[in-house]
């Protein structure tokens, strides 16, 4: 009997295959090397992925993993560098926002010899901006006062993906089965638009880092009971203070929730459930409000004022099951970064249905050691959701991570209870849809989706 692990990577391939066969032609004036890069993408992620299911437990190891990451992702940020000159003479990817200001920031840095000390002080004198924009150009500066190469930064962002890596692993052993363990942190952590940042100057690969580490440090506790990892795990959240300070309040929720957990019983459940779905209603609340008044011209003149109902609709979709893949770049206009996330964004739009079964699975049985990852997450999409920006995979990726985690947790229950009760279990919520039904709807929902997202613009 398949186990819904394989399943999910046969969707994988095969809506993959059937994809690329249809938008081709849809490709006017085709982009030969950036599709055939896409292409590449798609097929070398497959076999990496398909090569390590069902193997001996000794195959899943910290080294394999780190190697495999390090190996795999080096080769395409190479790819993805050589392909950005190629089309721009540089390496921004035709994005000349946030990466192209880190990068000249860095350079004048670097001119005026200013000690890493000072930096900070420096930033706030010429650029103006308060503490909570340091975080991308500190963290670039720390690399490159010691070799002043930006090929260098790029290794550095590299193995910190690798990093991230070794650390989804290591909470994912608490919680799940080494593979599907190893798997979860490998599917992401090869994903191409994990790769992508990899490659680029954004300050994401570095705050997604703290997440994890977080994350990490706080599984560490809830398994030793050693103090020193809850004061890490505070530590290191406090650092999100330098990127993104909103998603701070989110994470001390999602982990508030494992305690919340840990006091329900089948007696007092429905009191202590609403209590804390008031609780984060009300703190979400604020921090929504929080978000708005620190951004409140650039929100609502953006997003607010001129957002229609199809992209209030679009943008929650997305936040809440996407983000939509864009798979290849279809003409000379108008070419962007976007379908460079497109084979990795693929799967993690078909593990919805699991990461969503996860979350009732979860509640109903009461499995307290995964709900810092479901609420965490959930909260954030909720966040994007309101704040318009569900299809910003940018402001997506502090969670994205760990929505795998949430995910391969529910196909890990799921296949066990496959091998306990030797027949396939209805998919929560949809407890009287065969499986194999269920699951043929959603590679037609993804194909279909993504096929429209696609084409819509041509």
């Amino acid at each position: 009997m398949p186990s819904l692990l394989k399943i999910t990577m046969q969707i994988y391939i095969w809506t993959g295959v059937f994809l690329f066969a249809v938008l081709i032609p849809y490709c006017d004036g085709i982009i030969h090397y950036y599709n055939l890069i896409n292409v590449l993408l798609f097929v070398s992620y497959a076999i990496v992925m398909w090569s390590t299911l069902g193997r001996e437990e000794g195959y899943y190891s910290y080294g394999r993993l780190a190697s495999t990451v390090f190996l795999y992702s080096i080769v395409f940020v190479g790819l993805y560098l050589q392909m950005s000159y190629f089309y721009t003479g540089d390496t921004f990817f035709w994005d000349y926002t946030d990466p192209y200001v880190y990068y000249n920031i860095d350079v004048k840095l670097i001119d005026h010899d200013v000690p890493f000390y000072e930096q900070p002080e420096w930033i706030e004198k010429n650029m103006g901006w308060d503490f909570s924009d340091w975080g991308a150009s500190l963290a670039q500066m720390l690399f490159l006062n010691i070799v002043p190469s930006r090929y260098f930064l790029f290794f550095v962002q590299t193995v910190t993906g690798v990093a991230g890596a070794v650390m989804l692993f290591g909470i994912g052993k608490k919680i799940m089965s080494i593979d599907y363990a190893y798997i979860a942190a490998l599917s992401y952590s090869l994903s191409s638009f994990s790769i992508y940042y990899y490659a680029s100057f954004r300050k994401e690969i570095f705050m997604v880092l703290i997440v994890i580490a977080s994350f990490w440090s706080f599984y560490q506790y809830m398994s030793s009971r050693n103090k020193m990892y809850m004061w890490l795990c505070i530590i290191i959240t406090a650092l999100l203070s330098f990127f993104r300070p909103e998603i701070i309040g989110l994470m001390l929720m999602g982990i508030a929730s494992y305690y919340v957990g840990k006091r329900i019983d089948k007696k007092n459940a429905p009191y202590i459930m609403l209590l804390m779905m008031l609780a984060i209603g009300l703190s979400f609340s604020v921090i929504i409000s929080m978000m708005n008044s620190l951004s409140e011209d650039v929100a609502k003149s953006e997003n607010y004022v001129h957002a229609s109902f199809f992209t209030v609709v679009v943008s929650s979709v997305g936040a809440l099951i996407g983000p939509f893949p864009q798979m290849l770049q279809m003409g000379q206009d108008d070419m962007s970064q976007l379908p460079l996330y497109g084979p990795g964004l693929l799967l993690k739009f078909i593990l919805f249905l699991a990461f969503w079964n996860g979350l009732v699975e979860s509640l109903k049985k009461l499995e307290a050691a995964v709900f810092p990852l479901y609420f965490f997450t959930i909260l954030e999409m909720l966040a994007l959701s309101v704040w318009i920006d569900g299809l910003e995979l940018r402001k997506a990726m502090p969670h994205i991570s760990i929505f795998y985690l949430a995910a391969f947790w529910f196909i890990n229950k799921y296949d066990k209870q496959v091998i306990e009760e030797e027949r396939m279990p209805g998919l929560y919520p949809l407890k009287m849809v065969r499986p194999r039904i269920m699951l043929v709807g959603l590679a037609v929902l993804v194909f279909v989706s993504t096929f429209v997202w696609n084409t819509m613009r041509v």
